[in-house]
């Protein structure tokens, strides 16, 4: 089911939506960053559940926090939802788009930040793979134990979802 394959009316609004949110979006982040074509979103039509496709209005590529925030206040303004999206390995449907919304993905945010052994805690970033993060607290003796299955391929967000706290004003 791709928004795209038919022109429609519903099809131009999407279009227009598209343009205003490429625009504003266009600003905040390096060109390589902001995909709208469908050639370039495509690949994010769906996560590891692949029964069930939706093109996303486009797909940011951020590379810090301040991007981050900067998306997340214009898409608030323009009232465009925003799925976020790490390394798609999920089979739940969690980063499906929505067919007005932007895929933010977060695949460039993989820095493990500090592990606290005593009150056995780690900040992380989304993106950092659970392994990573199981061998980061092995030193402590402390083991990350989600599916152990999952642990080579699946990042922490897909895990744990919190918005970042610089985000929230």
């Amino acid at each position: 089911m791709n928004a795209n394959a038919e022109p429609s009316v519903l099809g131009a609004e999407l279009a227009a939506r598209q343009q205003a949110l490429v625009k504003a979006l266009s600003g905040l982040l390096p060109e390589h960053a902001l995909l709208w074509q469908p050639e370039d979103t495509i690949h994010y039509e769906c996560d590891g559940l692949a029964a069930y496709q939706q093109m996303p209005l486009a797909v940011a590529l951020p590379e810090t926090e301040e991007q981050v925030c900067a998306i997340l206040r214009a898409c608030r303004e323009m009232q465009v939802p925003v799925v976020p999206r790490g390394s798609g390995t999920g089979l739940s449907g969690g980063a499906m788009p929505i067919a007005d919304g932007l895929v933010l993905s977060l695949a460039k945010f993989k820095q493990i930040l500090r592990i606290d052994p005593l009150s056995r805690t780690a900040v992380v970033q989304p993106d950092v793979r659970n392994l990573a993060i199981s061998e980061a607290a092995a030193q402590y003796n402390l083991y990350y134990a989600p599916d152990p299955s999952s642990q080579i391929a699946c990042s922490i967000g897909g895990n744990v979802k919190k918005t970042p706290a610089a985000c929230t004003a």
